[in-house]
């Protein structure tokens, strides 16, 4: 029925493809995406949409809106980089600028996918095929800062009926596997200077002070549910080694499957922070930096976004694609996709084996990974708690390439990731008319949200009054 909105994102792939290789090459990390905003924005306003800039006290985030009343559907868009992970469209390690960041996770791609989404159901509203209002949601710091849980608590999602949502990967099929809670945290320790050969009697070093709440945590870990995980650096450890540090600071990320699990675990702690403190006679200063849910999707908005996604079908990529692949996949541990058998239902092994044994995946597969939760964590989880949500992947990325690698980089920047973006972009066209054109979905869908969401409900993460963490940026 609404082929021709599909058709209209290859009629503009010029146009969509040109966006997303700005973005790429522009490569910004978190809240500091200025370039990449602004360019998203302006391609919005040139098309008639209504631009809120600024939003949720974050200068590089964003909605925009066309049409006018029922239903809301929101399409998110991220565009932040990685950083370190500069590198060139070529299967071999090439920085562009060394130690510059990159899209090690395709969100140049991402963004202008869902752009092509609103600007075909625009052209859908003007043709008077659907009426309501499509929203196109600009995310900025995906991967450090739940940006997307500032601007739930600020309201920005309060009248929004369905969201959809995708990323690369290097698969094409329905997301249905959640992600893990987080929490982001810098423990810093205040402690007092002193010559560390001449004078120690009289310093208190913050660096023992992490140092002990290090070996603290390593001693946590074994009283820990298996599924929990917990990673820490070291940021600052002090100025040169005849000095005792008076400051030091240690970055961790706490994370689990569900959201009281984190709680938890971060109240245990804040507990060997403070014993820290108490054994080197330091002050402990905690700096929430962020925090995320896990992910919980809406059956109804899946099953809808599943359909099109097999309507659409997979990417067609030709020889040369094929053939930069096969040579990218050189530098790609073998051991990447074994992670992914373990999904696999005993019935369906043979087809995995297949499929996952060609270096560009060339079919829409089924579903893997029912109740299970990946190893990772996103903001579209907190999304995921305030409307019904659905996400799938799009293979942008070779076989096997490993998350936040300068391997998805390189396929971000070419062919390879153009046609899984435009791809992308068809499959969010089509969900976002479905619901447009059938209201009934949308009551359905609510109604399975609020069935979900009887036990439990979404509480921020944030300490109140928590603001974005500008203050930890290096510029």
């Amino acid at each position: 029925m609404f082929d021709k909105y599909s058709k209209w994102i290859e009629t503009h792939r010029e146009r969509l493809i040109n966006i997303s290789d700005k973005i790429w090459g522009y490569a910004e990390i978190g809240l500091e995406e200025e370039k990449s905003s602004a360019l998203l924005i302006s391609e919005l306003e040139q098309e008639g949409f209504i631009v809120e800039k600024g939003v949720a006290a974050m200068p590089t985030a964003f909605y925009a809106s066309y049409g006018e009343g029922k239903p809301v559907i929101a399409i998110l868009g991220e565009y932040d980089a990685l950083p370190g992970l500069s590198q060139d469209s070529t299967p071999d390690r090439k920085p562009l600028e060394e130690g510059a960041p990159g899209h090690g996770c395709g969100h140049n791609l991402l963004g202008v996918g869902a752009l092509g989404g609103v600007f075909a159901v625009k052209q859908a509203i003007d043709d008077n095929e659907v009426s309501g209002t499509i929203r196109y949601y600009g995310c900025p710091a995906e991967e450090s800062f739940n940006a997307k849980g500032y601007m739930v608590n600020a309201g920005l999602f309060e009248d929004v009926d369905i969201s959809l949502t995708w990323h690369p990967g290097f698969l094409n099929m329905l997301n249905v596997m959640s992600a893990l809670s987080v929490n982001s945290v810098i423990f810093k320790f205040h402690g007092k200077t002193a010559h560390a050969a001449g004078d120690p009697q009289n310093g208190r070093s913050a660096l023992d002070a992490v140092e002990l709440m290090n070996i603290g945590a390593n001693y946590m870990r074994e009283h820990m549910i298996s599924e929990a995980r917990i990673h820490y650096v070291i940021t600052n450890g002090g100025k040169a080694p005849n000095i005792v540090p008076d400051e030091a600071e240690v970055w961790y990320f706490v994370r689990a499957p569900k959201r009281h699990q984190v709680e938890n675990l971060y109240e245990r702690l804040k507990k060997i922070a403070q014993g820290a403190a108490l054994m080197t006679e330091t002050e402990l200063e905690i700096d929430f930096l962020s925090g995320t849910f896990n992910t919980e999707y809406n059956k109804v908005v899946q099953d809808v976004v599943n359909k099109k996604l097999n309507e659409i079908g997979a990417p067609k990529f030709n020889a040369a694609d094929k053939k930069f692949a096969k040579e990218l996949l050189k530098n790609v541990p073998s051991d990447t996709i074994e992670g992914y058998l373990n999904l696999v239902p005993p019935d369906l092994m043979d087809l995995a084996k297949a499929v996952l044994s060609q270096p560009l995946n060339k079919i829409i597969i089924p579903p893997l990974g029912e109740g299970k939760t990946l190893p990772g964590s996103t903001d579209v989880a907190d999304v995921s708690w305030v409307t019904p949500l659905a996400e799938f992947l799009i293979a942008c990325e070779v076989m096997g390439s490993p998350g936040h690698s300068w391997q998805n980089v390189a396929t971000s920047g070419m062919s390879i990731g153009h046609k899984g973006m435009l791809t992308a972009a068809k499959i969010l066209t089509l969900s976002a008319l479905e619901f447009m054109k059938n209201p009934k979905l949308v009551d359905k869908a609510w109604k399975q949200f609020k069935k979900d969401r009887k036990e439990s409900q979404y509480r921020s993460p944030f300490p109140e009054g928590l603001q974005p963490p500008f203050h930890r940026l290096k510029n």
